[in-house]
């Protein structure tokens, strides 16, 4: 009975994957704001981030901060000029996704951390490409950028906590790796 739960939770993965399911079209800060919160590739992507980079230094913290918002505003803007297609940026999430995910097993928290800060580029670039045209789009954006700068500093809490005050506290990260892992094949 185990074995069928697992199988039908595991297959319902790729649509709770997909980068946009079920948001509105609007252009609003609020819909911006509570789409990472809702997405499960903004939201496992973030959070595992800021899981990696609590272990490195306070300059590499601040540089994740900065570096994911960076990523994410060009990517908006890229995605609003049609520069990538839609499909493109959707294999970015899957890669940006996996890259954090083999960083975090590997216990990589610097040239990973680069590759995963460049590859956020393409949630916003699928944004872009979906909403560039609907007007408000800097409501949007600064919505969503907002919600993914705290969601990462939830995430360097989440790896203080796991760190500090867990026993297996390596082996939750591994195991949030290999969710994040299966989330990105799926």
């Amino acid at each position: 009975m185990l074995k069928k739960m697992i199988a039908v939770g595991l297959s319902s993965l790729p649509m709770m994957a997909m980068a946009h399911p079920g948001h509105t079209h609007e252009s609003s800060f609020w819909t911006g704001f509570s789409h990472p919160f809702t997405g499960l590739d903004h939201l496992m992507m973030a959070i595992a981030f800021g899981v990696l980079l609590w272990s490195a230094t306070q300059r590499w913290k601040v540089a994740g901060f900065f570096g994911l918002a960076a990523a994410m505003i060009a990517g908006f803007f890229l995605g609003q000029l049609q520069v990538l297609p839609n499909v493109f940026a959707e294999y970015g999430i899957v890669l940006s996704l996996a890259v954090v995910a083999t960083a975090l097993l590997m216990k990589s928290n610097r040239i990973f951390a680069v590759a995963t800060m460049v590859l956020a580029s393409f949630h916003g670039v699928a944004h872009g490409n979906e909403l560039g045209q609907s007007g408000h789009m800097l409501q949007l954006m600064l919505g969503m950028v907002s919600a993914m700068s705290i969601i990462y500093l939830i995430g360097l809490g989440l790896g203080a906590f796991t760190q500090k005050y867990l026993p297996q506290g390596r082996k939750i990260i591994a195991a949030l790796a290999a969710i994040l892992a299966v989330i990105g094949l799926a």
